[in-house]
């Protein structure tokens, strides 16, 4: 029968925390997310409600408000199972000069962080609208465009914009660029936000959207080519449920001198408001 974590702490409570540190560390969706701790025994669907737009009345003849219909709608978030799986044989353990232990719960960490990026950016594709397509290179433009797509919807708050560093290269390429002014010899300065890309690689922000780059924003794939749907979006556009922290089972094998160790995150991802997240679709072929 499998030792659970939570009883042999005394063995593997420094496996746990150092594989829970790892994933939190390398998660980026679970920053820009709202993010809901769900209970044990409470279902595998999250219901979220999510609370439709109201308008304030102006009274300027002493009469009676009227009471306003407020509507709502709700998001509703699949828990699922992302699972690191290893078998760490004893002469592997006792030969190596590592602490290999301590190196699985730093790589079983990576893997679980990564995998709800990839959970949380792969729900793009429910935003409203897409203003991009395969063949479309990410530009300043097309940042600032989102931008304004979500404050002309009342969208207040941090906008971030997540894209795939391939997409975000033909930004960087623009951004770097040195063309003359018309009629001038001399070449144009490189803007702020140009120099900063020549010099640490990081684009940072523009128009007040903090971009960042993840390899795990999906792929879409047409006609050969290869393109990724990056978002713009408020915090209040994804949500992640989350049962608990990073669980740990173990089995050790005397027949195969061995030990598994099976590392369990539960949790979900869900568009909670489609209107506060916008789609870009951009060429990602180097």
């Amino acid at each position: 029968m499998a030792n659970q974590a939570d009883i042999n702490t005394q063995f593997y409570a420094n496996f746990v925390a150092d594989a829970e540190f790892a994933a939190y560390e390398v998660s980026v969706s679970r920053q820009l997310a709202k993010l809901f701790q769900v209970p044990m025994n409470a279902g595998k669907v999250v219901q979220v409600p999510i609370w439709g737009q109201g308008s304030a009345q102006r009274i300027t003849d002493e009469s009676a408000a009227s009471a306003r219909d407020t509507t709502s709608s709700q998001a509703l978030i699949t828990l699922e199972e992302h699972v690191y799986y290893s078998r760490v044989t004893d002469m592997l353990k006792d030969s190596a000069y590592g602490d290999v232990m301590a190196q699985l719960a730093e790589v079983s960490g990576r893997a679980i962080g990564e995998s709800l990026d990839t959970m949380a950016f792969s729900r793009f594709s429910s935003f409203n609208s897409d203003i991009g397509s395969t063949t479309t290179e990410l530009t300043t433009e097309l940042i600032m465009k989102a931008a304004a797509t979500l404050r002309a919807q009342k969208v207040a708050g941090p906008l971030f914009a997540v894209c795939h560093p391939n997409a975000a290269y033909y930004m960087k390429k623009t951004l770097t660029q040195t063309i003359p002014y018309s009629g001038a010899t001399g070449i144009a300065a490189l803007s702020p936000v140009g120099g900063q890309v020549q010099v640490s690689g990081i684009i940072g922000s523009i128009g007040g959207v903090t971009v960042i780059e993840s390899p795990l924003v999906a792929a879409v794939t047409t006609g050969g080519a290869t393109a990724y749907r990056c978002g713009v979006f408020a915090p209040t556009a994804l949500g992640i449920a989350e049962r608990g922290g990073l669980r740990l089972d173990s089995l050790y094998l005397p027949q195969n001198r061995a030990t598994d160790m099976n590392v369990v995150a539960v949790a979900g991802a869900a568009v909670l408001q489609a209107t506060h997240g916008v789609a870009i679709t951009a060429e990602g072929t180097l």
